[in-house]
């Protein structure tokens, strides 16, 4: 199966004014405590990384990766978890970074098991939530893009570990 860049969705002009306004946000609601940004690698590890050099206040940073894909561009609806935080986080105000919510299956699963840590604040920052049919709702307080129901790579995004270095946002269209 062969597959090639589509339509761009997003580009990086328009992506890095967002992500600015994103963590003017963030500065603005976690003024008076030091945020935990916990990124879900690897798709939001550029995301992150963006975001973390615009804030300007105190933030802490941790990692954790899960999987509920594998090389497919479907879920398969089992959630594991990879590699976990390195930092306790009780007590802590807690932001996740996402690249995507789509279903919403992985990030209600990863929100539930780190509610369950005794967090004093667990919020999510999705960098793109896509609107499909039949998704679980997860509370989503800082929102990048939404975007259809279309496989999208680059930014972070990957299928099958390709694309993530791109700047943009683009359709991937598989053929044979």
């Amino acid at each position: 199966m062969e597959e090639r860049i589509g339509e761009i969705l997003i580009d990086s002009r328009q992506i890095q004014s967002r992500v600015a306004e994103l963590a003017r946000r963030i500065e603005t609601d976690y003024k008076d405590v030091t945020c935990l940004l916990v990124g879900i690698l690897k798709g939001a590890f550029i995301f992150m990384g963006d975001l973390a050099r615009n804030i300007h206040s105190p933030a802490e940073f941790d990692f954790m990766a899960v999987s509920s894909y594998g090389t497919r561009s479907k879920t398969s609806g089992v959630v594991r978890i990879i590699k976990d935080l390195d930092i306790d986080i009780t007590g802590r105000h807690v932001l996740i970074v996402e690249d995507i919510v789509d279903t919403g299956l992985t990030l209600k699963y990863l929100m539930a098991n780190l509610e369950a840590r005794g967090p004093a604040s667990l919020e999510v920052c999705a960098f793109l939530n896509k609107m499909v049919p039949q998704r679980v709702e997860i509370p989503v307080k800082y929102e990048g893009f939404r975007i259809e129901d279309v496989f999208v790579v680059g930014y972070g995004l990957d299928y099958g570990e390709k694309y993530r270095n791109l700047p943009y946002i683009a359709t991937l269209e598989c053929g044979v």
